[in-house]
């Protein structure tokens, strides 16, 4: 859903990049790991709003990482590669916050297990065959933080329960996107290898 958006915000998070240049855009993967370790040091001291604020900085300085590394002439396959196995990290971490502030096992291994199947389906079907999954499904990364951040919103104003609902919600858009990737990647790759 936000990759629909993705024109529109991309200006507004290149023009914030432009002030933190200073640094490769690497930086600013390994800050956004440790906003969600201290995301998930929020949530196990039982603060909802501030695990908001921490995923959100966290969230940010993902979106920023690769803006800057494209500012600098740095952007290749070794940032990229970076930074997609911390995104995996930080969905584990962020998931693991969730535990912490008493949302049910079973709902945060759903949604954990879906949200890392989409990113796995995504990561495949570009290995193999050299295009892109982008936009593909009802849930993205950056549709999963944002909702995440939503979630945590409505658990602060409104307690764990309500918010327990909307997380199993989210829990199965991740399947959803997960099951949408796996029927496009399959009608889309050739039965046999060519050659």
């Amino acid at each position: 859903m936000m990759g629909r958006l993705r024109g529109r915000i991309k200006g507004f998070v290149e023009a914030a990049a432009r002030p933190l240049a200073s640094l490769p855009g690497d930086v600013y993967t390994l800050l956004g790991l440790a906003a969600s370790l201290a995301y998930l040091a929020a949530a196990a001291a039982g603060s909802p709003l501030l695990a908001v604020l921490l995923l959100a900085v966290s969230g940010l300085l993902d979106a920023l990482d690769g803006a800057v590394a494209r500012l600098r002439g740095e952007a290749g396959p070794r940032g990229a590669y970076l930074d997609s196995l911390l995104d995996r990290v930080e969905d584990t971490v962020y998931a693991a916050g969730f535990m912490e502030l008493g949302y049910p096992a079973w709902a945060v291994l759903a949604f954990l297990t879906g949200a890392l199947l989409t990113s796995y389906a995504r990561a495949r079907y570009e290995s193999l065959a050299g295009g892109s999954m982008e936009g593909t499904g009802l849930l993205e990364r950056s549709d999963r933080v944002v909702a995440q951040l939503l979630v945590l919103l409505v658990h602060a104003a409104l307690g764990v329960g309500v918010a327990v609902y909307l997380y199993s919600l989210l829990a199965v858009l991740a399947w959803t996107t997960f099951a949408q990737r796996l029927v496009e990647g399959y009608r889309a790759l050739p039965r046999t290898r060519a050659g």
